[in-house]
């Protein structure tokens, strides 16, 4: 029992065996109670906040569970040190370490405070807007927020731990000018990406042509928007470009204007002619899809070899405009021959005359 005493007793570096003893144990004891009081949160009170109507307890536990073991240990940590005999520095250097815990339990619950307030509360309201470009926002709006959070958490710890914040931003300043000016694209950039959220010309999926490119919007960052073209090619564009661009958007029309000039040969009679405008008329009408109140065939030229008539209709179903303009000129070539109408094409007549002036 003396022998057990005399190493309880023993001093190493100003503190007895049972100091340390007593430091480790705090600490151990913090560790299994975060343990503990984690499985509680996990097992038990979730359960028990679904089962009750409000939700204000679900977002709580949801809110504390994880940080609150932070904190067990941190005071865990504090309690074990108070067991030591430290000098000045020594004790210095512990209360650092209990601050730092505690900054970063506080941090680590706004930052699930903010996840928690965009999900459960700006969320909804993005899907009600009918915009597809909110969820773009959503992300960045998420990322900006928690970097300004992190931002002067860390301002906070280092002014704390005795840097001089001051002289450390002054420093920044100095080197953010010139980072600035060398920047000055890239802030154009994240201005016209805030333009774009803000008047939004376009949504995301919308077909639009931009400065001469046209596609499919799939994606638009705070830097660039990306287009995917007919030929499944990607186009970055800088958002300060987009901003500054005159903006065709084909996704916001409610009917596409199509003209369609159709040559029958020149042996073709008056009477024939105006059965062949017949009979496109009730073609292009038959076709699901078309405006069948708006719907114009008229003759328009005697061509060089052919008697030009020219088609002119709307189509209403723009999710499908192509296999429309499809069956509408399938149906007018099958219907034109069912009736015995020739179409023109490209002909030349020559004639030979002999010396004697016959033909």
């Amino acid at each position: 029992m003396e022998t057990l005493n005399q190493i309880l007793e023993s001093v190493f570096f100003g503190n007895t065996v049972w100091q340390y003893l007593l430091f480790f144990g705090s600490l151990v004891i913090a560790i299994i109670t975060g343990k503990v009081i984690y499985y509680i949160f996990k097992n038990v009170l979730h359960k028990l906040a679904a089962a009750s109507q409000s939700k204000f307890d679900d977002y709580l536990v949801d809110l504390v569970e994880e940080p609150l073991v932070v904190l067990i240990v941190a005071i865990g940590f504090w309690v074990g040190q108070l067991f030591l005999t430290l000098n000045e520095a020594a004790q210095q250097f512990f209360d650092n370490i209990v601050f730092v815990l505690i900054s970063i339990t506080l941090t680590w619950v706004l930052l699930r405070f903010i996840d928690l307030l965009l999900k459960k509360y700006v969320e909804p309201i993005t899907e009600r807007s009918g915009s597809k470009l909110d969820d773009q926002v959503l992300p960045i709006l998420r990322k900006s927020a928690k970097t300004v959070v992190l931002l002067l958490a860390l301002i906070i710890v280092l002014s704390n731990l005795g840097y001089d914040i001051l002289s450390l931003l002054a420093g920044l300043g100095i080197g953010g000018l010139a980072i600035a000016l060398a920047a000055q694209d890239t802030v154009k950039n994240i201005i016209g990406g805030f333009t774009i959220f803000w008047d939004k010309p376009f949504q995301i999926e919308d077909f639009v042509n931009i400065s001469g490119q046209k596609g499919t919007v799939k994606e638009v960052g705070l830097r660039s928007t990306r287009l995917r073209t007919v030929d499944a090619t990607t186009v970055v564009i800088p958002n300060s470009k987009v901003a500054d661009s005159v903006i065709e958007n084909f996704s916001t029309r409610q009917a596409r204007r199509e003209v369609v000039n159709i040559g029958l040969t020149y042996d073709t009679t008056a009477q024939r002619m105006e059965e062949a405008i017949d009979i496109v008329r009730d073609t292009v009408k038959s076709v699901q899809g078309t405006d069948p109140e708006d719907i114009i065939v008229r003759f328009i030229n005697f061509g060089a070899y052919s008697l030009d008539l020219e088609v002119v209709y709307w189509i209403t179903n723009m999710p499908d405009w192509r296999m429309i303009i499809h069956r509408v000129n399938l149906g007018i070539k099958r219907n034109l021959d069912n009736a015995g109408i020739e179409m023109a094409f490209p002909t030349e007549t020559h004639y030979v005359v002999s010396q004697n002036g016959k033909k």
